[in-house]
């Protein structure tokens, strides 16, 4: 857990320019709402009730990112619109690290169920022939199950147009998916 938290704290502080202090009531900081974004990635976890129930149980990981206190379910929703350019940069940064550290071999593409039944966005979809409202995280890890790419689209999207994209540019030996990024076109992708 700790390794999780140190590699974002490495990763954000060099891509994230801190904010000027003025007047009026602290808050919690770019650079720390950046960090708890990248750590939740990290950890596989992409719902912010979940992730403020993480940080409840484990109040070394809120400290270690920077926070003084733990944030609102809200205030981190809020966190993930606003940021959303700044934590794409922070998570590319971070593949670049894992890739300059571990050379990939095997490149695995999966997504997951995102399970979200209040967002106005939300979309109904199948993932394991059980319906669930909410978006898809689709993402590419190498053969460690260190993150490399990730794309969020509502829950009723196919898994196979998104695997060019989650492999481009990482030049990989195998690239190993489930039946449900099959295509004569993602073939033509993974050579």
């Amino acid at each position: 857990m700790l390794e999780a938290t140190e590699l974002t704290r490495v990763v954000v502080n060099k891509s994230v320019v801190p904010e000027r202090r003025g007047r009026g009531r602290r808050g919690y900081g770019r650079r720390p709402a950046v960090r708890l974004l990248v750590y939740a990635q990290l950890k596989g976890i992409h719902r912010d009730a979940r992730l403020v129930k993480h940080l409840r149980k484990n109040p070394e990981v809120a400290e270690s990112l920077g926070l003084n206190g733990i944030p609102d379910r809200t205030t981190i929703g809020r966190w993930r619109k606003r940021l959303s350019r700044v934590f794409k940069k922070a998570f590319q940064k971070l593949s670049e690290y894992v890739q300059m550290l571990v050379p990939t071999e095997d490149l695995i593409v999966d997504s997951t169920p995102l399970e979200d039944y209040r967002d106005p966005d939300s979309r109904w979809g199948k993932y394991s022939r059980e319906w669930f409202k909410g978006f898809k995280g689709h993402f590419s890890v190498n053969q460690l199950g260190l993150p490399l790419k990730t794309k969020v689209t509502t829950g009723n999207r196919h898994d196979s147009p998104f695997l060019p994209e989650l492999i481009s540019g990482l030049g990989s030996n195998r690239v190993l998916a489930d039946a449900g990024y099959d295509s004569r076109s993602n073939r033509k992708a993974c050579r």
